[in-house]
């Protein structure tokens, strides 16, 4: 009888990292697919409805993510590093559905301060927010298992579609409203067309909730562990969109599209670092759960680095091309602010820095960011407040780059803490191959 046969430490080495390297690259594919159709989807109302339309685009944007994102209650983030299986998929879910429920009504309430054309257009960007964060729940359920190509599936059927239905219905109506009713759509597509279906073999055979005084119980306790991430990335959402509240309030709606679409320049690069730490997070949690705390603090700075390093070199690059790329995407009256763009892509970059980061603190089970949140948030307030009514579109790009700097160097300083503490109450663990690479 023949002895099975096992892989050596090298060639296991090998498979994992090949394995880690595939599973980033169908993330990186799904999150490229969705900044360019977004990118897309907003040189198409630059270019058929204005920057009037781009604004009230953008103001829905603006309203609906802080909303969701505290509704939701990252809980994707906690589903993923959940190692021991605390709570069942059902239970993530159930939690979500109920949070987008009262994100949209809060959306809807915030949405009667506007005129009726724009209110319309806020209650169906947060509609399609909420369709997008049930297929998010999917996604962590992709997540877990792997499946990472499920998750650029369900991102480029979005993404395109939402491409393609709102540009049909903006060129046939010239409504705003009847577009982003595409968007809706889309979502709908994405997140109950494709990924339920896609899910079922996944969710099959899953043991029973119990009644639902049981499921009531366990989704309260799912709560309040989701509560701080959930509360931080609200505040860091909301640092992220106050310019665009002052732009809109001091400026206007056609001065606010304008700045909306030229930070959408820079959306590529935030996608990309937002898949990246995805991609990672779950190394990350192996890292911290075997004690090598040290190569996590060695991963996590140089993810960081890398995203300083981008935000350096885009200051150049911007200044050389970013005239005739605004004059290509938007049109003549998009390429006077190239000036203001100088500013915003460096500072989209360096806040890009914060997805690791939160990736490091999560993978540390360190959900309260309350501090560093609060003070991001404080200085954004403060930035747009005194920036935007004095220096205008020039003012609002610096109120995106202060906060960003701020919240990587508290969320630094955080890092190091947790870590130095774990450092000191766990042995040094050498470097071995559990975590899927060959190196730090």
């Amino acid at each position: 009888m023949t002895a099975p046969s096992t892989l050596s430490p090298a060639v296991g080495r090998t498979t994992r990292a090949m394995a880690a390297g595939r599973d980033a690259g169908w993330l990186l594919l799904g999150n490229a697919a969705a900044a360019a159709t977004q990118w897309a989807v907003i040189v198409m109302l630059a270019r058929l409805g204005g920057p009037d339309v781009v604004g009230r685009y953008a103001i829905g944007l603006a309203v609906s993510a802080p909303l969701i994102l505290l509704a939701g209650l990252a809980l994707r983030t906690v589903q993923v590093t959940d190692a021991r299986s605390r709570y069942r998929f059902g239970d993530y879910l159930r939690l979500r559905l109920a949070g987008a429920a009262v994100a949209l009504c809060g959306i809807a309430a915030v949405a009667m301060v506007f005129d009726a054309g724009t209110a319309a257009v806020v209650i169906l960007v947060g509609a399609a927010k909420a369709l997008d964060a049930v297929g998010d729940i999917f996604c962590g359920l992709f997540q877990r298992h792997g499946r990472m190509r499920d998750i650029a599936v369900s991102m480029t059927v979005n993404g395109a579609a939402t491409l393609v239905a709102m540009t049909a219905l903006l060129y046939l109506t010239g409504s705003a409203v009847w577009a982003v009713v595409g968007s809706v759509a889309a979502s709908a597509l994405a997140s109950l067309g494709y990924c339920v279906p896609a899910s079922r073999r996944l969710r099959t055979g899953a043991a029973p909730d119990g009644g639902p005084a049981t499921r009531l119980s366990t989704m309260v306790g799912l709560a309040g562990v989701a509560l701080p991430l959930g509360l931080a990335g609200t505040v860091t959402s909301v640092a992220a969109n106050l310019p665009r509240y002052v732009v809109e309030d001091q400026l206007g709606m056609t001065a606010l599209g304008i700045f909306a679409a030229l930070g959408y320049v820079a959306l590529g690069v935030n996608l990309v670092c937002g898949a990246a730490a995805q991609a990672i997070l779950p190394r990350l949690t192996r890292m911290y759960a075997d004690g090598q705390i040290e190569r996590l603090r060695v991963l996590s700075h140089r993810l960081v680095l890398l995203c300083v390093l981008l935000a350096v070199l885009a200051v150049p690059a911007t200044a050389l091309v970013g005239r005739p790329l605004l004059r290509l995407l938007y049109g003549a009256e998009y390429a006077e602010y190239a000036g203001i763009l100088v500013v915003l892509l460096p500072a989209v970059a360096l806040a890009s820095a914060a997805y690791f980061l939160d990736a490091a603190l999560s993978a540390a089970r360190c959900f309260g960011n309350q501090l560093a949140a609060a003070v991001t948030v404080t200085a954004a307030a403060l930035a747009a407040a005194l920036l935007i009514p004095a220096y205008g579109l020039a003012g609002a790009a610096w109120a995106v780059a202060i906060p960003a700097f701020v919240q990587c160097g508290l969320k630094t300083a955080l890092l190091r803490r947790v870590l130095r503490k774990r450092a000191a109450t766990a042995p040094a663990t050498p470097w071995p191959a559990s975590d899927g690479g060959s190196g730090p």
